[in-house]
């Protein structure tokens, strides 16, 4: 009989490279001095090893490309994460690389780094996208050094949290930030906020109602909302057993909470069948109440459907989109002086709108 001594190091070793090795080849797996490629969309991706999710590049339209995490099981491959949405790439030569002192940066064709992971991040060891969606920077020790759930962009998945740092930004049609925001107020309630550079809006809750009416408590110091595995979002404002529940609330169904383009923010649940999405809660069912929806000057109709119209003596701004609203057909100066008269408009209301203050005492200014 031969003897072999033992050799615990060397066992250590082998296993330290077993591990490592493992890691490699998992396809949820990003290792140190590691990339991922634009050029090759399709295959070079991170997925989930539940095959939920999936992260790579995601082309947005000819020869542009975002860095983003989306729903591999949807039709649409629908996003939820996005590190360079205001920022697209080209569509060759650009790379997403964790580099050997733990930094995760984006680099665009010409080597411009166009976004990397924030924080202290020299202990990095490989990034891992989670079952939960959640792209991490583990160290070591497994502990996480960054996660994109700290830094969302329209769309909240179950288990990830709104704060006092972070906010939901809606997405254009161009997949670049719009003007509606999900964000806690300087009173801790959790809002919705029409944000361009000339106005700065809360819709919701409704403005105009009392806070208990709205069943909100106000300068509570959580400031936390989430989506759980249920349908429910709850937050850290809202009353006791108040919540915002998806109409097939249960276990089992993937959704998402996302603050859509139109400034509404809506549960969507997935069929697993066709991948498509359906609405299981809206925030705002009555669309004429966002601010915006028409644009600036623009009438919103609310019935039978919601639909847009210009007041006497402005025109569409842009026939394309009523985002832009209305614009006056014949220029109107401030230097200059010019007859202009005040105009009735039957059951009209808008923003900002005093109902105690009559057309006389307008008329008047």
């Amino acid at each position: 009989m031969v003897h072999i001594p033992s050799n615990p190091s060397g066992t250590v070793l082998v296993l330290f490279f077993i591990v490592l090795i493992s890691r490699a080849a998992s396809r949820d797996i990003l290792p140190l001095r590691s990339s991922l490629s634009v050029e090759e969309l399709q295959s070079n991706v991170l997925q989930s090893s539940d095959g939920t999710f999936s992260c790579g590049f995601y082309s947005i339209y000819d020869n542009a490309s975002i860095f983003s995490i989306w729903y591999s099981n949807s039709a649409e491959k629908t996003i939820i994460w996005s590190a360079n949405r205001d920022r697209p790439v080209h569509a060759r030569r650009s790379m997403l690389t964790l580099q050997e002192d733990g930094s995760m940066v984006l680099m665009d064709y010409d080597g411009t780094v166009v976004w990397h992971a924030d924080g202290n991040l020299t202990d990095a060891q490989y990034a891992q996208l989670m079952d939960t969606g959640n792209l991490v920077l583990k160290g070591t020790n497994g502990k996480i050094l960054w996660q994109s759930f700290d830094s969302p962009t329209d769309t909240l998945v179950p288990s990830q949290r709104i704060s006092a740092t972070t906010e939901l930004v809606s997405t254009t049609q161009l997949h670049v930030s719009g003007h509606y925001i999900l964000r806690f107020s300087d009173m801790s309630i959790l809002s919705l906020i029409y944000n361009d550079p000339d106005v700065s809006d809360i819709y919701w809750p409704d403005p105009d109602a009392p806070f208990f009416d709205n069943d909100r408590k106000r300068y509570n110091n959580t400031r936390l909302g989430v989506l759980d595995y249920l349908g429910q979002f709850v937050s850290s404002d809202f009353a006791v057993q108040k919540a915002l529940v998806a109409s097939d609330a249960g276990p089992g169904i993937k959704r998402r909470l996302t603050l859509d383009l139109d400034g509404n923010l809506r549960i969507y649940s997935l069929n697993s069948s066709d991948g498509l999405w359906s609405v299981s809660m809206v925030v705002m069912p009555i669309l004429c109440k966002i601010h915006g929806v028409c644009g600036p000057n623009g009438i919103c109709h609310c019935s039978p459907m919601p639909s847009c119209s210009c007041p006497p003596g402005y025109k569409m701004a842009n026939p394309g989109t009523w985002s832009q609203g209305c614009t006056a057909v014949v220029n109107i100066s401030c230097g200059v002086a010019q007859p202009v008269r005040f105009l009735r408009l039957p059951n009209t209301d808008f923003w900002g709108n005093d109902q105690k203050t009559g057309i006389h005492i307008i008329s008047g200014l």
